[in-house]
């Protein structure tokens, strides 16, 4: 891989900047790191650092309003984060707002508690509440994490408390408390910032120093040295949860980051439990069937670290043995060193995740995020050129001698069990006046190239070269809409069927190969496409299409397999009641197009379903949906056409048409109701309630698409959008609210939601009511909020081809709904088009707020009250959708009307 090049320099005030150009495409990221973390936080206080997180958006001196209204209007992502050591911040922009983005960030480090109120304070300490409920108490196996973290680092270690704080401290913490972490924390001296794109290195620089050079520096805080953690002997714990399989976790404390034995840890967790091959998948979950799934992991962090394996048990087994066989998994790595091959598919893996990290400018775990850990945590950003050495220098016996230095008595020991069925300045700056942008970058789209083979498979190639990577796809016109009535997930299950065997390929042997090369496959069954997609490094693109090819051409559905993949299934559908969020996605589609139908039956079938399965019945699909007519092979990166058509000649040339067998469910528009009416789907004892209200649409392929896509991103597609404005800035309900639409070729969804708190569940389905009415006619969308949505769209569109696996993504839809090689190429113009009055008349046409299903998946004891007081039609269900007995014979029971576009 090329070096990535870079500039630091640090200013007066002890700012440290690190500039890496890249002007491939009119992008810049923007990325920010303060050194400050959870463990800089004191007991009694704990959260401070990721309260402030959410605070740092909310508004600054000269900007004093959220951070995501400039940046999302010009396109930008943008995003923050905090863990034990660092908080981060980041925005990608069009090159031409890179003042902007400075303006912003300088903004906020220098000014930002000119703005700070009580209100915003309490607005975000009730928003990081929702996201704890979310994240951790609502979650399955959520607050295992937090019972691991206190037991794994014994106080008075700074990592024992949670990084997103205890309630109990995020109720106690004051605006002064505020106040004195920020002045101590969030200062130059404490900061780096990395800029990476499209830009001019003198004009950077120049904005760097207009924007910050005058920021007040600080006091310097001393870092804190690394503290291994004080755990002595072996901890059990016995942790209830709203689960319906156990799961067991083994924990050890390790080693800091860049400990000599970091990356030995990092290659034997691979060893361990990354994919299929891996030697505890094999052991627990293929061979003795004991789990369901199960996961190794080596986390390093500045003072301390720990190596984990968690597996989920099976149906029927017994957790304690589970962990038993997971130590003897273990005991074989302490008794003699890994092979040769384990050793070169674990370093491949590694390569090729350091690889992925560095095909993006931005984000999390791109380029200038890289260049920041580096220079925080080692004081060296060139390590981002040669650390992924010392990892593929890793030896054997390194892996032996830390499993057996580690991995000992030392632990702690974690059971997740089912609980009981009851609840639980140089220069005057005006830093008021927000920069205008800088000459508009051009951008081309990527160039689509096209050639067929002589059995019918089209060829679809995008060259994106720079980084030696690859990602292709092969997509069939085929999905869950074909699965026949009594057989709801049949096309799922052939999907997941498809790499258990072929004719010269074992389940064992094709795991080993994908794992082998560092990549992963990924089956995706969708309502009307099915998809078999990789991404690897470029000199691995040939063995991966080989064996795609012979996934696709000659699998044989080994009864044995199925039996496992069906145990498997079956589990995964009765973990879905333990989830609400799943629940309500499964049967909020059900509600709205009618649960037996193409686009509204379960796509992962049901338990019954699964259950009578037979292997004839999935050889059968195979051979009736999977062929070269109508399938492409996409394939983007570093990699010609004619390279492309020639392999897929030798690898799918002899690829033989399917043999249609009789049609699946027809694909129709489902009923629609009289009134707004609301479903209660009862989850005894959840920390929340998730709301879902939609209704039906157009399909893909409508003249009014455009406008849609306008609209729905004004309504809800992004963190400024009018509905998480209300609930979530506004009111505090919930961490995150939005709307979304899913296209098909027979019609479209538009659905809205998010998880409230239980208290509020009535008020968040009444403002989110409101927000549908609002924006159907009683609040038409203004000349302002409709500028602001189109150029965030317009200027967001060079991004989304930062990387091969990006634009592989992109080219989905096109194939799906056939749309011309010039989709890419027009879509500005298209999105240009758009004209205000367009988007008003879909919102009073298409937007039918009289008649929105409306789904809560919560518990009903708490909820049930507060929803009937809304005078609205309800209607309770059970976990499988079905209405309950007591409102069968209900006179209030919604009818329903045929739909109509």
């Amino acid at each position: 891989m090329e070096r990535i090049s870079f500039e630091k320099l640090t200013l007066p005030n002890g700012l440290q900047v690190l500039l890496h150009q890249d002007r491939s495409l009119p992008v810049v990221s923007v990325n920010v790191w303060y050194h400050v973390g959870s463990k800089d936080e004191e007991p009694g206080r704990t959260g401070l650092a990721h309260l402030f997180e959410h605070l740092m958006f909310e508004g600054s001196k000269h900007h004093n309003s959220s951070y995501f209204e400039p940046l999302q209007q010009v396109g930008a992502s943008l995003n923050g984060s905090t863990n034990t050591d660092r908080t981060n911040y980041w925005e990608n922009v069009p090159s031409n707002y890179l003042e902007l983005a400075l303006w912003l960030e300088a903004d906020r480090m220098g000014f930002l508690l000119d703005a700070l109120d009580q209100r915003r304070l309490d607005i975000q300490r009730d928003v990081v509440k929702n996201e704890r409920r979310q994240s951790y108490e609502n979650r399955p196996y959520g607050l295992a994490s937090i019972d691991l973290r206190a037991a794994t680092y014994p106080s008075p270690h700074p990592y024992h408390w949670p990084v997103i704080g205890l309630m109990e401290d995020l109720d106690a913490a004051d605006l002064e408390d505020a106040h004195a972490f920020y002045r101590r924390y969030y200062v130059p001296s404490n900061a780096s910032l990395a800029i990476a794109g499209d830009f001019e290195t003198a004009v950077a620089r120049g904005l760097v120093e207009r924007y910050f050079a005058d920021l007040p520096p600080g006091e310097v805080s001393p870092n804190q040295a690394p503290m291994e953690s004080p755990l002595q002997g072996s901890i059990g714990l016995t942790l209830y949860d709203r689960v319906t399989l156990p799961r067991c976790y083994l924990v050890w404390p390790s080693v800091p980051r860049f400990h000599r034995d970091e990356a030995a840890l990092s290659v034997l967790a691979s060893i361990l439990g990354d994919g299929k091959s891996s030697r505890l998948h094999q052991r627990l979950v293929y061979e003795g069937r004991m789990a369901q799934s199960v996961n190794a992991y080596s986390g390093t962090a500045e003072l301390a670290g720990d190596f984990g394996v968690d597996a989920t048990v099976a149906v029927g087994q017994d957790p304690d043995e589970v962990a038993e066989e997971a130590w003897s998994v273990i005991e074989t790595l302490r008794l003699g060193p890994p092979t040769e091959e384990e050793m070169a598919r674990a370093k491949n893996r590694i390569e090729w995740s350091h690889v992925r990290q560095m095909a993006n400018v931005g984000g999390f775990g791109g380029r200038a995020n890289r260049l920041n850990a580096f220079n925080v945590f080692a004081g060296d950003p060139d390590l981002v050129n040669t650390d992924i050495d010392r990892f593929l220098a890793v030896r054997a016996d390194d892996v032996w001698k830390v499993a057996n230095e580690y991995l000992n008595d030392r632990q702690v020991r974690l059971m997740v069990l089912p609980e009981p069925a009851q609840p639980r300045a140089t220069e005057v700056l005006d830093r008021s006046v927000q920069p205008s942008p800088g000459g508009a970058p051009s951008f081309t789209p990527p160039v689509v190239q096209r050639a067929r083979l002589a059995n019918g498979l089209e060829v679809m190639v995008v060259e994106k070269r720079g980084i030696p990577a690859v990602a292709l796809g092969v997509f069939l016109p085929t999905g869950a809409a074909a699965d026949p009535d009594a057989l709801p997930g049949l096309a799922s299950m052939t999907g997941s069927m498809l790499q258990e065997g072929t004719e010269s390929r074992s389940s064992r042997q094709i795991a080993g190969e994908i794992e082998f090369i560092g990549s992963q496959l990924s089956v995706q069954t969708a309502r009307e496409q099915t998809s078999l997609s990789m991404s690897m490094l470029t000199r691995e693109w040939p063995r991966a299409l080989d064996l795609v090819a012979d996934l696709l051409q000659h699998p044989t559905f080994p009864d044995d397999e199925l039996a496992r993949v069906r145990t498997r299934r079956l589990a995964e559908l009765q973990r879905m009641r333990d989830d609400p969020t799943a629940l309500a996605g499964r049967e909020s589609t059900a509600l709205l197009y009618g649960k037996d139908s193409a686009y509204g039956h379960p796509i992962s079938g049901t338990e019954e379903s699964v259950q009578v399965m037979t292997r004839d019945e999935i050889r059968g699909h195979f051979q009736g949906n999977f062929g070269p007519l109508g399938a492409v092979l996409a394939v983007v990166g570093d990699v010609s056409l004619e390279a492309a058509v020639e392999l897929a000649e030798k690898s799918l040339g002899a690829w033989v048409e399917a043999q249609p067998q009789e049609d699946g469910r027809r694909i129709e528009d489902g009923p629609r109701l009289d009134t707004t009416t609301i479903y209660l789907l009862d989850k005894p004892g959840a920390a929340q309630s998730v709301i879902r209200a939609g209704l039906l649409g157009v399909p893909r392929d409508h003249a009014d698409y455009f406008p849609l896509i306008v609209l729905d991103h004004l309504f809800g597609g992004q963190f400024t959008a009018r509905l998480n404005m209300n609930l979530r800035q506004d009111k505090g309900y919930s961490y995150g609210y939005r709307s979304w639409i899913d296209w098909h070729r027979g019609s479209s969804l538009l659905m809205a939601g998010g998880s409230v708190e239980t208290a509020v569940t009535a008020p968040a389905v009444t403002e989110t009511l409101r927000e549908f009415e609002a924006i159907g006619g009683g609040l038409p969308v203004t000349q302002e909020e409709f500028q602001a949505a189109k150029a965030a769209l317009l200027r967001h569109f060079p991004a989304t081809f930062e990387t091969p696996w990006q634009v592989l993504g992109s080219l989905g839809p096109m194939i799906q709904f056939g749309l011309p090689d010039d989709y890419l190429a027009t879509y500005p113009a298209n999105v240009e088009s758009v004209s205000l009055a367009d988007v008003r008349r879909v919102a009073d046409e298409r937007v039918d707020h009289h008649r929105l299903t409306v789904l809560v998946v919560g518990d009903r004891s708490a909820v049930e009250p507060q929803l009937r007081d809304l005078g609205l039609p309800l209607v309770t269900l059970e976990s499988e959708g079905r209405v309950t007995a007591a409102d069968r014979g209900r006179s209030s029971k919604p009818r329903r009307k045929t739909a109509s576009n």
